[in-house]
């Protein structure tokens, strides 16, 4: 997945709400991975989901990081 720096944000940017697009390319994955990684999601209607910068944030942080084991 994305490196720790990538992961990180300010924490005033953690209110925003993001589109699918800003979250892919902040995770550095294509937008339709964001539902097979399992990421938090607002669902705001048919066809619209948005993305809490505060959830996805709590989302990483539980992610496994690679080379650390599982305790």
């Amino acid at each position: 997945m994305a490196g720790r720096e990538a992961e990180q944000v300010a924490g005033d940017q953690l209110d925003r709400v993001l589109t699918p697009k800003e979250v892919a390319a902040w995770l550095k994955v294509r937008p339709r991975q964001l539902g097979v990684l399992g990421v938090p999601y607002l669902d705001w209607g048919h066809k619209t989901k948005r993305y809490s910068a505060k959830d996805v944030q709590a989302w990483l942080d539980k992610q496994p990081r690679a080379g650390r084991q599982a305790a």
